[in-house]
């Protein structure tokens, strides 16, 4: 077979799905001896990409993520290489492009939570129309959780036979008592607290942190709570809530801001975190909980239904993201000990080999349906 895989996003810089699309063609250029595949980076990315297997090409394409060029130049593109299948990020498969596709859809928070300059406009109705008719026109798709899964079936009315739910990949981590020194050293200098509560991935509406913000500052002006807060992700330029509410409550020396670390710091922050806190509104599968679990670190949750289906109140805090009543409280049991088990669970579904595994395997059924 001759497989495309749209690497656009692809690394470390785009988060998530940069990482495990990155995971995954490494997995392929270690395994891969039978089929060939073709790889499309943005042309600007592409410098350091070179792959010296005689299985695997790389074509350089002008189409940004979300652009015209998306929808007119690269169907050319994927035409041109005459390929079996294509393995891309729902919804950004082009529309012309008629092919067998494999589409993984990683969550649906743009579509429950657009950026501000998407809502009550044209550019969202758009946006949901490309990804309603990329997920339909798909001959698979691939989840990361069975209740990502359920609102595929009820907002898209996607059959069931066409969706496969492989679980979210655990990436690469650091051992960190190498450099346990020199973050010790970094807490010093950046005025942390050796105690902190960490907030992880993205800085966006829908992690809730404003309203978590609030419990913590009612528990600090008690003296009910002694922490910092380190928030660690990428902000969206159009949310501005968070920093607001940090000068509105005063917290500008007790909460550290981090869009970008190197894994090293990363690691050390999920590693020696006293609890890693996901006070999210909306998760599409368990991925933001990965790091904590394999590290062992205590976690204060919101009751999603994508966190509660592998963790169980034994293993971790749940509260009402909603409530901020119900955060307080709940933060507060968390800050005393209230955290029972801190047994490290199985994390071998998570692998990155075996998850590759399955996408892999997905992208070479030969049936019409996944």
């Amino acid at each position: 077979m001759r497989i495309g895989i749209d690497c656009r996003i692809y690394g470390a810089a785009n988060g998530y799905m940069g990482s495990s699309m990155e995971q995954f063609v490494s997995y392929l250029v270690q395994t891969e001896d039978e089929h060939e595949y073709v790889l499309f980076f943005h042309d600007r990315d592409v410098s350091d990409r070179v792959l010296k297997s005689p299985r695997f090409r790389i074509v350089k394409t002008a189409a940004k993520i979300g652009s015209l060029a998306e929808q007119t130049v690269l169907p050319y593109e994927l035409y041109r290489e005459k390929l079996d299948t294509v393995l891309g990020f729902a919804p950004y498969i082009p529309l012309l492009y008629r092919k067998k596709t494999v589409a993984i859809l990683p969550d649906l928070v743009s579509y429950f939570y657009p950026s501000k300059h998407m809502k009550g406009t044209w550019r969202r109705n758009w946006s949901n129309l490309v990804l309603r008719t990329c997920l339909r026109k798909a001959s698979g798709t691939i989840v990361l959780s069975e209740t990502l899964k359920r609102d595929v079936i009820e907002i898209f009315d996607i059959p069931e036979e066409k969706i496969r739910v492989i679980p979210p990949m655990i990436l690469e981590h650091k051992d960190v008592k190498q450099n346990l020194g020199e973050m010790q050293q970094f807490l010093v200098t950046e005025n942390i607290s050796e105690r902190y509560l960490l907030i992880a991935w993205e800085l966006r509406e829908h992690k809730n942190i404003p309203r978590f913000l609030q419990a913590y500052s009612e528990l600090l002006r008690e003296g009910t709570i002694d922490a910092d807060i380190v928030l660690i992700g990428k902000e969206d330029p159009t949310y501005h809530e968070i920093r607001s509410t940090l000068i509105e409550l005063g917290l500008q020396k007790k909460v550290h801001i981090y869009n970008v670390l190197d894994e090293n710091k990363m690691a050390f922050f999920q590693k020696h975190a006293t609890l890693f806190v996901l006070p999210s509104l909306y998760e599409g599968s368990e991925q933001a909980i990965l790091a904590p679990l394999f590290y062992g670190t205590p976690i204060l949750s919101s009751n999603l239904p994508s966190i509660t289906a592998v963790l169980s109140k034994e293993e971790a805090i749940f509260f009402r993201p909603m409530s901020l009543l119900d955060i307080k409280d709940h933060l507060k049991q968390a800050w005393e000990g209230a955290i029972v088990s801190k047994q490290k669970k199985d994390m071998s579904s998570y692998e990155s080999v075996s998850v590759s595994k399955e996408i892999r395997r997905t992208l070479l059924s030969s049936e019409e349906n996944i």
